[in-house]
């Protein structure tokens, strides 16, 4: 059965390429249209000077460093985003106060739980 269409754009950042490709996958299937991928900060600082996505999905290091300053970015601009991740900086008191707010996903991650998190940000979203 073919998922309802849902018109947002996310922006996953994600530089594993099977996990990223199982993300995509992932979103598709649920009826993500628009998915776009970018493996390091650079690029998605780059992707952001001319798009905002209304949502992301984050992984807090990239091959070229912390996403601190992404996550920065995205939160000047009121866009929801989740954390999706191996490590534990939550935690870590020296960690980017950034990510003490946002919804955070273990890696691996059962796909329900995925799929339902990054709903329930997008229906809090809504609400504000």
């Amino acid at each position: 059965m073919q998922a309802e269409h849902v018109e947002v754009n996310i922006l996953v950042l994600e530089d594993q390429a099977l996990i990223a490709i199982y993300v995509e996958e992932l979103l598709h299937q649920a009826g993500f249209r628009t998915v776009n991928t970018l493996s390091s900060c650079s690029a998605a600082a780059e992707w952001l000077q001319s798009h905002t996505p209304g949502l992301a999905i984050i992984e807090t290091r990239l091959r070229d460093g912390q996403c601190d300053a992404v996550a920065q970015m995205l939160e000047s601009r009121g866009v929801p985003y989740l954390v999706h991740t191996a490590g534990s900086g939550r935690d870590d008191p020296g960690q980017n106060p950034f990510w003490q707010t946002c919804a955070w996903l273990p890696k691996p991650c059962d796909p329900d739980d995925f799929l339902a998190a990054v709903r329930h940000c997008l229906s809090q979203c809504a609400l504000h």
